[in-house]
């Protein structure tokens, strides 16, 4: 059973198809937009006596609103070597596991979803079209599962803003983010335009599960460099203490660009990401 979460916006829609969001357009909704008309907007169901007998030229007034209307709903995916990870859990399948969950989320809330995936450019075999996708994606949430990142880098993330269209959508960008501040801070601006959620994807084997004691290999998997340390206790609590320190500067950066980071480490909670939405 695919999990499901709720999420909402605070901006309007500026889409012409109904759906669930606020919107900025005028339609067969409930939202109270104003007066206009009889003849602008021929529907005599809506006729306003009150307003009609305020108006100084004695003309009929109706009612309008605001429809509801449906938005575009991406998962923007790092899929570079670092996402290769295997420790509690590999972060591939709980990205396709995560993945899964916002395109049938957005399904079921009548919006149309995208993906795109990217190391060091974007992955043409990794895209799938905004659509509405009865279900959540089969053969796309497969490739994830089956995926064995290679990528150099995440550059290709600087090269996605094309790929997301004019209009204003919901952007679930996932990725370690085991880069640089600066280059974060250059994305996040790139993707103003956009309502932008980071979600931090990351292991607890990374940083949390090390030994007391010990040799352990450590392997960067985008250069390929390796390094043998003698795990102690200071050196466990300097790594934790690291990773502790990347959480409250991520916190810090991506709040200063509209939302904070969700956090997803080692399995997805449906239920406190919709807590997330509803406490941001």
């Amino acid at each position: 059973m695919i999990p499901e979460f709720h999420y909402h916006v605070n901006w309007r829609s500026p889409g012409v198809h109904p759906g669930h969001h606020r919107s900025a357009r005028q339609g067969g909704g409930y939202e109270f937009a104003g007066h206009t008309l009889l003849t602008s907007n021929p529907d005599p169901r809506n006729l306003d006596i009150r307003a009609t007998l305020h108006d100084p030229f004695e003309q009929l007034m109706v009612r309008t609103f605001r429809q509801r209307s449906a938005i575009p709903v991406y998962v923007v995916a790092d899929l570079s070597a670092s996402m290769g990870f295997r420790g509690t859990r590999s972060k591939t399948e709980l990205l396709a596991e995560f993945t899964a969950s916002v395109a049938y989320t957005a399904y079921r809330t009548g919006d149309f979803f995208g993906f795109i995936g990217c190391d060091s450019t974007i992955l043409q075999d990794m895209l799938l079209p905004l659509r509405w996708h009865k279900g959540a994606a089969p053969e796309l949430l497969e490739n994830l599962k089956n995926l064995r990142p290679r990528g150099r880098s995440s550059d290709g993330l600087n090269e996605v803003v094309p790929y997301l269209g004019k209009r204003k959508a919901l952007v679930f960008l996932v990725s370690d983010f085991h880069l640089t501040l600066d280059r974060l801070d250059t994305l996040l601006k790139a993707l103003v335009r956009h309502d932008v959620v980071p979600v931090v994807l990351w292991n607890s084997a990374e940083f949390d599960r090390l030994p007391s004691w010990g040799l352990v290999n450590f392997e960067d998997p985008e250069t390929g460099a390796r390094r043998r340390l003698l795990m102690r206790p200071a050196l466990r609590e300097k790594i934790s203490v690291s990773f502790e320190k990347r959480r409250e500067e991520l916190g810090q950066i991506c709040a200063l660009h509209g939302r904070e980071p969700f956090f997803l480490i080692d399995r997805f909670d449906p239920d406190e990401l919709t807590r997330y939405f509803y406490r941001t």
